[in-house]
């Protein structure tokens, strides 16, 4: 996968949290999160996934990390036709920004 097309992901990402009233900073060199989202007091961080589903050791990564700091970690990924689809990383129910 090119950079600029995960790039451009992450930006509707971004965007998608941005349209439901979240304060989000896009991460340099992004990993493992890719996006940090602030709400009221709730935080969210992104971890972009464009062409494939995470594997198991970037998974337990941004479980690690949510778990660790209290926070709620998303995997966004790309499904067919373009649609974006959010889960909860510890859950691995979809989540609703």
């Amino acid at each position: 996968m090119s950079y600029r097309r995960g790039r451009r992901f992450e930006y509707e990402v971004r965007d998608l949290f941005r349209s439901k009233g979240w304060f989000v900073i896009r991460a340099a060199a992004s990993k493992p999160i890719d996006l940090v989202c602030v709400k009221k007091g709730s935080t969210v961080l992104v971890e972009c996934k464009y062409s494939d589903r995470p594997t198991r050791a970037e998974l337990e990564e941004v479980r690690t990390i949510s778990q660790n700091i209290g926070v709620t970690a998303v995997i966004a990924i790309k499904e067919r036709y373009g649609r974006i689809t959010l889960y909860d990383a510890l859950s691995g129910e979809e989540f609703q920004p």
